[in-house]
């Protein structure tokens, strides 16, 4: 459902949750939209007290909370769980594997071996965007990570204050634990 800045109001508020804490550019960055957007649809949960803001940005309120708890409840109607659950069930091993990789972005293959890791993941990050079609957004999000690596800016592959690969993979495990219904 299209909220201010037509933005997807499920999507902002599980940004919010996920991040815990985020500004307007963070809202356009993460949800690719344009910063006048990002700033609409913050202040419009702060308008309507279903976020509050502090001193880094805005984080949801109990409000907010009961709202995304029921989109995501009403959003969950629609999914089909048991391929979903297959999906997740296919997750855990890149999951495993990734978290292994990431305890050395150093090495000297960790970009090849990353590279190929992406390439298996987007197989599945394309199955499970088509039981919930927000969260292809995350493909977006781990490509430019992914083109941030390869440019030579490691900190794209684990900094936890940015869109980087880990963070998105630990937002996309996340969200695939909930449409799973785990």
């Amino acid at each position: 459902m299209a909220f201010a800045g037509n933005v997807d109001e499920l999507a902002l508020l599980q940004t919010v949750r996920l991040k815990e804490t985020v500004t307007a550019e963070m809202i356009a960055a993460h949800l690719g939209v344009s910063v006048a957007s990002g700033r609409a649809a913050y202040d419009a949960l702060v308008t309507q007290g279903k976020a509050k803001e502090t001193g880094n940005g805005v984080s949801l309120t109990d409000a907010g909370v009961a709202e995304l708890t029921d989109q995501l409840d009403a959003e969950r109607v629609s999914i089909d769980e048991d391929s979903l659950a297959e999906l997740f069930e296919q997750f855990g091993p890149l999951d495993e594997e990734l978290s292994a990789l990431l305890a050395d972005p150093e090495s000297a293959n960790f970009l090849d071996e990353l590279i190929e890791l992406d390439r298996k993941a987007q197989n599945l990050f394309d199955d499970v965007s088509a039981f919930v079609p927000r969260l292809s957004r995350y493909q977006d999000l781990f490509a430019e990570a992914l083109g941030k690596i390869k440019s030579g800016a490691l900190a794209w592959a684990t900094a936890p204050n940015i869109d980087s690969y880990a963070t998105v993979w630990s937002e996309m495990r996340a969200e695939l634990t909930g449409a799973a219904g785990r």
